[in-house]
């Protein structure tokens, strides 16, 4: 399947207007499942985003600290955008939308729980390797944020395979 092959979907009419002919996506319950989903992208949002700013032991000057919350990051993004894309269709997607939101609201879960994970395990080597740093609150709340960040990726994960998807054509 081709990158634009998507436009075959698309049919001129009598009044010469471009219509849509290819499959559409209908998610069942998609408020109950979209207030579900949004409301859990905007805690692993807040989540990841506030760990970023406490100034723990090991984020200023480590790499192998900073590295995996970079790449954290960049999986938050993939996700919250692939949410905002399901949010903002409300419920109903075209084809060539639907099969790439399907498969990255997954992975970049799974990707986030594992750079979350990564960066957990990292912060708590530097902190055994050099210590607190003289910010031992910070460092436990970096770690709590941390362990949401892993849990909530879990759950989103888990969550969206769960959802139930119609086709219509």
């Amino acid at each position: 399947m081709s990158r634009k092959s998507h436009l075959n979907d698309f049919k001129m009419n009598a009044e010469g207007k471009y219509i849509y002919t290819g499959a559409v996506y209908t998610l069942q319950n998609h408020k109950q499942a979209g207030v579900r989903l949004g409301l859990l992208t905007a805690f692993a949002f807040l989540s990841v985003i506030s760990s970023g700013f406490i100034n723990a032991a090991g984020l200023n000057n480590t790499f192998y600290v900073i590295i995996p919350y970079i790449l954290e990051v960049v999986c938050l993004f993939t996700l919250c955008w692939n949410t905002v894309r399901l949010l903002w269709a409300r419920g109903k997607f075209r084809e060539y939308v639907y099969s790439p939101v399907k498969n990255r609201i997954p992975s970049a879960s799974l990707a986030l729980g594992i750079f979350a994970g990564l960066g957990f395990i990292c912060s708590v080597l530097f902190m055994v390797l050099h210590g607190f740093e003289t910010k031992p609150v910070q460092c436990i709340i970096y770690l709590i944020l941390k362990a949401a960040d892993i849990t909530l990726a879990i759950i989103i994960y888990k969550y969206f395979p769960t959802l139930i998807w119609e086709q219509k054509n």
